[in-house]
């Protein structure tokens, strides 16, 4: 008896995706047009390398990312290097290996390919694509101004529907002053606590009190004030006793100004915004779905001080966000806002006679001169089978020329979505195409 062959899975690899030519139209589709929002800021896009040095991360990410998250290997020069989980401190490298020859204020953006090991999930894998957006040389609160209207101007260009999507802003140093001075936690501690309060909208009161209990010195006392902490508004956060009170005042100007630029009713503060990253040191925001099904971060950033520190002596804040592909897409998708990708902008030309094969290429070069996205068959087979491949492939357009047609210097037009044909002009092919296509 034969033995049977065995064939390799073609499954991806766990917690990433295939891109076949559908998704990644819509990939493309997606940044481009968060390419050109950002890119009408002022921005410039860079890129670095996918693999950086272990030391890297270990000095610039969050212990959660480095300990449990980081694909880390090492190499065969025994160096120990890892695949980039975030932007941030490759951002931070380049930035710092170069700053005194860049013009203040630095508007830079990105699209990496980033990597975490973490059990997949809705929203989560272990591979994606992210948008990174930064400016650097900027103290004031106008850099947060800026920032906020760029990650509003996203949702609009995509035409987020009013109510949405929410912009919640807080600040660290409100958490800060509220864990040493109104908790009056050690640092150990207070590190340790504003990790429960990261995660409480994704558990149960039972399981945050649980865990939030053993880290307080009086839990009876102390609960109680941190969930009137975390439900404040500005008015009455201001009243509790050991909160900072610049950082109020900086997002009372904050929200001024963004009122008066038609950022209003979007606009949430919320205490309750931590941000994982141990970066941050100012103001922070998370840009929230509203969908009932899909009630969850989209995007997020904030204020980081002197990231380059490690590198240099120079000193320069910064500000940015990071808007992932994964959980963007199910926002798109929750609200009906992805449009139709099929490749109707592309025409389609059979072969219907072997020896039309140079012809058909010929006509297939004039339409893609004049702009004109064309594909074509390669080899003659039955027409109906050649329609059926355009139709498969998304094409609006069949531009069919035989021997009479290349006589009389016409083709043959049809219209998949009407099923309508005309004979056209050779020479007014390109117009009328272009015309119908709106290219």
């Amino acid at each position: 008896m034969e033995k049977q062959k065995s064939f390799l899975p073609t499954a991806p690899y766990k917690g990433t995706r295939d891109f076949y030519p559908d998704e990644m139209r819509f990939r493309n589709w997606m940044f481009s047009v968060m390419r050109e929002t950002v890119q009408s800021f002022g921005y410039q896009e860079y890129d670095g390398p996918i693999l950086e040095s272990f030391e890297l991360y270990k000095a610039k990410s969050g212990e959660e990312i480095v300990q449990r998250q980081l694909y880390d290997f090492i190499d065969k020069g025994e160096r120990r290097v890892a695949i980039r989980p975030e932007m941030t401190p490759t951002l931070a490298r380049m930035v710092a290996g170069n700053v005194r020859n860049l013009a203040k204020p630095i508007r830079w953006f990105s699209v990496p390919n980033l990597w975490r090991y973490e059990q997949p999930g809705k929203g989560r894998l272990r591979e994606h694509w992210q948008l990174n957006v930064d400016l650097f040389g900027v103290k004031s609160y106008t850099a947060e101004v800026e920032i906020i209207l760029i990650a509003d101007a996203i949702l609009q260009k995509f035409r987020a529907p009013k109510g949405s999507y929410q912009i919640k802003v807080s600040h660290r140093k409100l958490l800060d002053s509220f864990l040493s001075n109104t908790l009056e936690l050690k640092s150990e501690k207070a590190q340790a606590v504003s990790k429960v309060l990261d995660k409480k909208s994704k558990v149960s009161q039972k399981e945050f009190e649980g865990e939030m209990s053993p880290l307080l010195s009086d839990p009876a006392k102390q609960l109680p004030l941190i969930y009137s902490y975390l439900d404040s508004d500005l008015k009455s956060i201001s009243k509790m006793p050991g909160i900072d009170p610049n950082a109020i005042e900086f997002i009372s100007k904050l929200f001024s100004d963004l009122n008066g630029l038609g950022i209003k009713e979007q606009l949430v503060f919320d205490p309750s915004i931590v941000r994982g990253f141990d970066y941050y040191t100012g103001c922070i925001f998370e840009v929230f779905d509203t969908n009932p099904e899909n009630r969850r971060s989209l995007y997020g950033g904030g204020r980081y001080d002197n990231l380059i520190g490690l590198f240099s002596n120079e000193q320069l804040s910064g500000i940015g966000f990071g808007l992932g592909d994964v959980t963007f897409k199910n926002f798109l998708e929750g609200h009906g806002l992805i449009p139709d990708l099929n490749r109707n902008d592309t025409v389609f030309i059979p072969i219907l006679e072997e020896g039309l094969f140079q012809e058909v290429i010929k006509l297939a070069d004039e339409l893609r001169i004049s702009g004109i996205k064309t594909e074509t068959m390669l080899e003659p087979s039955k027409i109906a089978k050649q329609i059926q491949t355009a139709e498969k492939k998304g094409c609006r357009f069949v531009v069919f020329l035989g021997s009479d047609e290349l006589a009389n210097r016409t083709v043959q037009l049809k219209d998949l979505n009407t099923g309508e044909q005309v004979s056209v002009s050779r020479l007014d092919l390109s117009s009328k195409l272009k015309e119908s296509l709106k290219v």
